[in-house]
């Protein structure tokens, strides 16, 4: 509590599992109130419960932010349940593992409408919900999006999270000095995404080893701090940073 979240109505885009679901936590444990929204009904309900249980406030909507009307009907769901909005993190993604010569238009297709095209129309909703009273946007884009990497073999999903680091400068410029707009590189997150990512235990590890300084996945907890340092008002002079969160991954 004292960073300026009590009260604030937080919407988090893929609040369901993962890093989503940490953010949401996290902020609602410093006193926000959270609107969830993504696919998965169930899950969905399952945070809304889990904050619940520990004294906080929170709502959700079931959408696909891939569709054109999704980030609209994000943005209005949360604001008709909390007044207003202040602070947006978009941390709905898809990461398809497709080596470039097998992606398909359609993998291509998926990919930018959920991991760019829904970010964008997100941001630009909830940037004119925020317009006259300011607030806070986080971007949860990659690693990925500034190196190249061949063993997850995600040409379109690199693709999107740059473009995603782009959106994420550009709103940064237009919007300030009322909202300010930064992105988060997380490096492998112990997260339901990595499912099929070098499922042996002894290759992953010496991935690791060879590749993160720290030698280990991220936790999900671990990014939504830095979700909830950006939004509180510790991070009130930062906008249009890309800040890496991954064991030093991108240290080279």
């Amino acid at each position: 509590m004292g960073r300026g979240l009590e009260d604030k109505v937080a919407l988090i885009a893929g609040g369901g599992s993962g890093i989503g679901r940490a953010t949401a936590l996290r902020l609602a444990s410093e006193g926000a109130r959270v609107f969830v929204v993504g696919r998965r009904a169930d899950r969905l309900e399952g945070v809304v419960a889990e904050v619940a249980e520990a004294g906080g406030e929170a709502s959700r909507l079931p959408v696909d932010l891939a569709a054109d009307d999704g980030g609209d009907r994000a943005v209005d769901a949360a604001v008709a349940w909390g007044g207003a909005l202040d602070i947006l993190v978009n941390a709905a993604g898809t990461f398809p593992y497709t080596p470039v010569l097998a992606l398909t238009d359609e993998d291509w297709n998926e990919a930018i409408a959920v991991n760019l095209g829904g970010v964008m129309r997100t941001c630009r909703a909830a940037a004119r919900a925020m317009a006259a009273s300011g607030g806070a946007i986080v971007n949860i884009s990659s690693t990925n999006a500034v190196m190249g990497d061949k063993v997850s073999a995600c040409g379109a999903y690199s693709a999107a999270k740059a473009g995603q680091l782009g959106l994420t400068k550009q709103f940064a410029a237009e919007l300030a000095p009322a909202i300010r707009v930064n992105a988060i590189l997380p490096g492998p997150v112990d997260t339901e995404m990595l499912d099929g990512w070098l499922d042996d235990p002894a290759e992953r590890a010496g991935w690791m080893d060879r590749y993160i300084p720290l030698a280990r996945l991220g936790a999900p907890g671990e990014i939504a701090s830095a979700v909830a340092f950006l939004v509180s008002d510790d991070g009130a002079y930062v906008t249009g940073a890309v800040i890496p969160v991954d064991g030093g991954m991108t240290l080279v």
